[in-house]
């Protein structure tokens, strides 16, 4: 059955580079519209029965310096409904994780050095587990090893109804068009998100070298768009 609340997603804090990402797929439609929130101090995920307000004031907060658990256990504490939610991240020095008692199962998460993981109406707990095992071997930058995360989470059972939407969310402190990626509804959302990076990519060199080419030499700061959050 499509459409129904769940999903699985990862919030991440890169120490070297200073960049916040978060990555997440699910069952229904257009997962990036409501889910992954990140800035320069905090990623958090709100999902299960998602509440977008949770993801949006947990980063607020923690841009205020807030820590990242505090700014999310009070947000709960506030909800009435906070037991159908599920709400992780991770901040400038902490981690945090929740799942709600009447999540659907199988429901859980996973708190790493630097990461959590999170998800609902899953196959099993072994997909948050070949989450963080995958972020934790891969290479690259953050957007490639989000992605990898995902990958390794859907060869491992995923969403129990197959996945319809993914996304990625990056701040990073240069930001550029492949920190936002949205792929909002396909049967295969995963693949084509990690088609959609490939091409953002190569896009972004590709930019640099048709504007040479038509004005000539020119500031590299037109080329710095800057990233929609």
């Amino acid at each position: 059955m499509r459409h129904r609340p769940g999903t699985f997603s990862i919030a991440v804090r890169d120490r070297e580079t200073g960049t916040f990402g978060a990555a997440v797929t699910t069952g229904t439609v257009a997962v990036g519209a409501t889910c992954p929130h990140v800035s320069a101090n905090a990623a958090v995920l709100t999902q299960a029965f998602t509440r977008t307000d949770h993801g949006r004031d947990a980063i607020a907060r923690a841009d205020t310096g807030e820590r990242v658990d505090e700014a999310c256990e009070a947000l709960l504490d506030a909800d009435e409904h906070a037991e159908y939610r599920q709400l992780h991240g991770v901040g400038r020095d902490t981690e945090f994780a929740f799942t709600g008692k009447e999540c659907v199962e199988w429901a859980g998460s996973r708190v790493g050095e630097d990461y959590t993981v999170a998800g609902n109406m899953l196959a099993g707990p072994e997909v948050l587990d070949a989450v963080a095992e995958a972020y934790e071997r891969a290479e690259g930058d953050v957007p490639a090893r989000l992605l990898a995360a995902l990958q390794a989470g859907e060869t491992a059972g995923g969403d129990e109804r197959g996945e319809l939407s993914a996304a990625i969310l990056v701040h990073a402190p240069e930001p550029t068009l492949y920190h936002n990626l949205r792929v909002d509804f396909s049967e295969t959302p995963i693949e084509d998100l990690t088609t959609l990076l490939s091409e953002a990519r190569s896009a972004r060199a590709q930019l640099r070298e048709e504007t040479d080419a038509l004005l000539g030499e020119c500031p590299d700061e037109l080329l710095e768009f800057g990233v929609k959050y």
